[in-house]
């Protein structure tokens, strides 16, 4: 380790004040005024710097923390250093003297630190506590050092260094560790350390000459530190909690200053049952009885109230108490009011006024959760500097806060993004064993990746290209998908591979196929382009969702993007175009033109809702379209402010709008005309009416939600695929094997025996042949083929092409043949056994098509009158008829046909 002597340790001590500017080498002679300015300053930098633990220390000591002034004016420091720097030059070969210069120059900050280096090493190196708390302090300063140099720290030296100054009984030092000891890169999470620690700091020998107040507070201090950290999660024996816990009672009966830090501990023993039984209701009751009084209680209480945790649930008074004047600055209150926001049960789910909270308060906590909704969300915070700021620092202290902050860097965020300073935050966390750090270190190797305006480009420092391949092999074998995923685009780019777009897509599947998320939207992507793999709307769709499912905002914005253009391929819901569309803008995702102000929002909001009412959705009637819209504003009541319904109901069509007002007045919230003015009275009427539907809770899961759009058959495969084959090479063989018309009827009924089952190879064997051939109309019914073709129609198997127009063929001979009776029964039975045509816009579009053919919508009706059913049109077709059908298969439920012929077939076919 690099060696200072003193004539070495004297001339850098003249360079630096030559750095800091001193008037201290304008002496020329000696005298006694010289003598006395020196004395002075001696004295004044004893008084304002003695460093604890200094033997030869002539003042009381200051801490390190001491030194930073409270209203952050740094002017008396840097008088300090002056003063300081007068005294050590003037008396070179007093180190005390040197050692306060340093701790002052440091805590100023505003050189270059790595200069102090070989100073504060050869202290520390003579056994100086407080300058081996220094040296790990220029650790943090420049943490980036793998080896310690003449001006670098190591992360290793650091640390030792951290340690040894602890193991003196370094109090700065010992409440450092137990910082660190609470969770982050440096140290693993261990609170039974940080007991350890302060058991220890309560032991501590003096730090100087005198008690200082701050020597007296951190040994009062630890008994409270031991108890919180005791009673803070599971792990500790429980002698040690119940001694914990009555500790804290004790004090809190006993009143005095450290009552209500006492009756908070108390709560939150109860709420978790940490050394005593666990009792909510206690604990709230404690809370309201101190609310007043200590007004950090108010946040406690909320949280227990908006839970409805010890008593009954009140969230609007839990979101009053946080939102009190008084606590405004309060970080739990601002945490407490963002859960409530996200939660969605209170007020409903609003995320940017969840960020607005977390913004507007301090501590890890919420810092972590507003970096995860800001990589979403991107809403111009005026304080984004500072915020930035604090999260770094934060990020030194915890891995996960630098993890969730490095990736907030790698986001799209303008305020945020910041790839070159997420890098070395990433590889301190991978050097530390965080494996996802090193796989986001990976993936930013080479600027641009997947870029497709830049050209890829490999930063100097980091991992060789050697490094990044055995990197990713060794990812492959351990089927990481972040190893796929980052082989993928490689390939794509032809770095390090050669360029080969159908291996990247395969790569893709493979990260797809591992739920990664990234890897799902582009996958989808390369389905849609038809890079590497052949084009497929509908397993583009499939990625796409699945993301979604997983949480992706990403994914449901290119889905309900893509709705506008779902005309032909009709393989989209009314919720995934509309209210998703509708729900992400209210959730500011996205937003065009957002803060632009000009009139911007207005063109924002034709811009956002371009092309969605036009093309497919009108298919399902206004009336339904007007529903989904609605629903957005109940998955997003955030959209509900006054002037958001303004610049949204301009860019609405005028028949969206009156069918809007008319569902409204229909339910008893408004009682003016349905005329589509938008008006106050109507968007106060929209308001209520989602008030008045409930909020809908956010479930939060490590599993992805459910894919829960409609399916058409629900019930276990009771036969296999194999089995399925070999009734194939049975029919197969029986075709072949007629001779007679009976023979041919016979193998047919085994082809409609499979389409009963469901096979949809075996109802596209026969939908075409239907309305060609005699022989397939006396063996498979009219209702049968109905069933067939609608299913048919809204599955949409690569196999089945022009499946609309076989369906219109086969409707028309069923006409000619007499049986539309058949046919309209059929299509109102199907409809309630298959949850797919209750979607306003699959049935709309199905419905449309019936039109081409001769008496099918006549029929539709006739057999809804037969059936009862209400609010029927005019036509079988039309909206109002729409609407009718589908709120009565949702009210009638299924007719059960469907799965009846489903088992029956299956029983059948077993024999086979």
């Amino acid at each position: 380790m690099p060696c200072v002597n003193r004539n070495a340790k004297f001339i850098t001590a003249m360079l630096l004040a030559v750095l800091a500017g001193s008037s201290a080498l304008a002496r020329t002679t000696p005298d006694e005024a010289r003598a006395r300015e020196i004395d002075e300053a001696v004295a004044a930098c004893d008084k304002g710097a003695s460093a604890p633990l200094d033997a030869s220390a002539k003042a009381p000591p200051v801490q390190f923390a001491e030194l930073f002034p409270p209203d952050l004016d740094l002017s008396p420091l840097r008088k300090l250093q002056g003063l300081c720097q007068t005294a050590w030059v003037g008396m070179p070969d007093r180190s005390r003297l040197q050692l306060q210069w340093l701790r002052v120059t440091m805590a100023i900050g505003e050189a270059d630190l790595r200069l102090l280096t070989p100073q504060v090493r050869q202290l520390a190196k003579g056994g100086s506590a407080e300058a081996r708390f220094l040296l790990y302090r220029l650790y943090r300063v420049h943490p980036g050092a793998r080896e310690s140099t003449m001006m670098d720290v190591s992360r290793r030296e650091g640390l030792k260094a951290l340690d040894d100054a602890a193991e003196q009984g370094h109090m700065g030092a010992i409440d450092e560790l137990m910082s660190l000891y609470r969770g982050g890169s440096d140290r693993p999470r261990d609170l039974r350390e940080v007991v350890r620690w302060a058991r220890r700091m309560e032991s501590a020998p003096p730090q100087g000459t005198e008690t200082t107040r701050y020597e007296e507070g951190m040994r009062s201090a630890m008994p409270f530190v031991i108890a919180r950290t005791t009673l803070e999660e599971d792990g500790f024996p429980a002698t040690e909690t119940r001694a914990a816990f009555l500790f804290a009672e004790r004090a809190m009966k006993a009143g005095g200053k450290d009552a209500d830090e006492a009756a908070r501990l108390v709560v939150e023993a109860l709420r978790a049952g940490r050394g005593t039984s666990k009792d909510p209701v206690r604990a709230r009751m404690i809370l309201e009885a101190r609310i007043e009084t200590d007004r950090h209680a108010a946040p406690v209480l909320a949280e227990m109230l908006a839970r409805g945790e010890g008593g009954p649930a009140d969230g609007k008074r839990a979101l009053a108490l946080v939102r009190a004047p008084d606590l405004r600055r309060d970080a739990r209150a601002r945490g407490v009011e963002a859960g409530i926001l996200l939660a969605g049960d209170v007020v409903g789910y609003r995320p940017q006024e969840a960020i607005r909270a977390l913004a507007a308060g301090s501590g890890t906590e919420n810092y972590l959760r507003l970096a995860g909704l800001l990589v979403d969300y991107h809403p111009r915070l005026d304080n984004a500097e500072s915020i930035a700021a604090s999260m770094l620092s934060l990020a030194s202290e915890r891995g996960d806060m630098a993890l969730a902050f490095a990736k907030l860097k790698l986001s799209g965020n303008p305020q945020f993004s910041d790839e070159d300073g997420a890098r070395p935050i990433l590889k301190r966390l991978a050097d530390a064993g965080n494996r996802e750090a090193l796989w986001l270190y990976a993936a930013t190797q080479y600027r641009y990746l997947g870029s497709t305006s830049y050209q890829p480009t490999r930063r100097a420092e980091g991992l060789s290209d050697a490094e990044l391949m055995a990197l990713i092999d060794e990812g492959v074998r351990r089927e990481e998908p972040e190893a796929f995923l980052l082989k993928a685009k490689l390939l794509r780019a032809g770095i390090l591979y050669p360029q080969d777009d159908r291996a990247a897509s395969d790569m893709l599947r493979q990260a797809a196929q591992r739920d990664d998320i990234e890897a799902l939207l582009l996958l989808g992507d390369a389905y849609d382009d038809g890079l590497g793999i052949a084009k497929d709307r509908k397993k583009r769709l499939d990625a796409w969702r699945r993301a979604a499912a997983l949480g992706s905002l990403k994914a449901k914005s290119k889905i309900s993007h893509a709705f506008t253009f779902d005309s032909f391929d009709r393989l989209m819901t009314l919720e995934e175009g509309v209210t998703w569309r509708i729900a992400l803008y209210n959730n500011g995702y996205g937003r065009s033109f957002a803060g632009m102000g000009l009139g911007a929002a207005d063109l924002g909001a034709q811009m956002d809702f371009m092309g969605v009412f036009s093309g497919r959705a009108m298919e399902a009637g206004a009336d339904a379209v007007a529903e989904a819209v609605m629903n957005g504003f109940h998955e997003a009541p955030a959209g509900l402010a006054d002037e958001t319904l303004v610049v949204m109901g301009k860019a609405f069509p005028r028949e969206i709008r009156v069918a809007i007002e008319r569902r409204l007045a229909r339910d008893g919230f408004y009682s003016g005309s349905p005329a589509g003015h938008w008006g106050p009275e109507a968007r106060k009427a929209l308001a209520d009416w989602v008030e008045a539907k409930g909020w809908t809770p956010r479930a939060v899961s490590a599993e992805p939600p459910a894919d829960d759009r409609p399916v058409a058959k629900t019930d276990a495969e009771p036969l296999s695929r194999e089995a399925i084959g070999r009734v194939w090479d049975k029919i197969r063989a029986d075709f072949r094997a007629a001779k007679n018309d009976r023979q041919k009827r016979a193998a047919l009924a085994e082809v409609n025996m499979l389409a009963q089952y469901g096979n949809i190879d075996a109802r596209w064997a026969l939908l075409p042949n239907y309305h060609k051939l005699d022989t397939v109309r006396r063996v498979v019914t009219a209702a049968e083929i109905t069933r067939y073709g609608l299913d048919l129609m809204v599955e949409k198997p690569p196999s089945a092409e022009k499946v609309e127009f076989e369906v219109i063929f086969n409707t028309t001979q069923i006409y000619q043949d007499g049986k539309a009776g058949e046919f309209g029964r059929a299509v109102i039975d199907t409809i309630r056994d298959d949850a797919r045509l209750q979607d306003p816009l699959v049935l709309g579009g199905v419905l449309k098509q019936f039109i081409f053919a001769p008496g099918a919508c006549d029929a539709v009706l006739a057999s809804a009158r037969r059936a009862g059913i209400d609010r029927l049109g005019g036509d079988g077709c039309d909206e109002e008829t729409l609407s009718a059908l589908i709120a009565f298969a949702k009210a009638k439920g299924p007719a059960g046909i469907a799965e009846r012929n489903r088992k029956a077939a299956a029983e059948t076919l077993k024999t086979f």
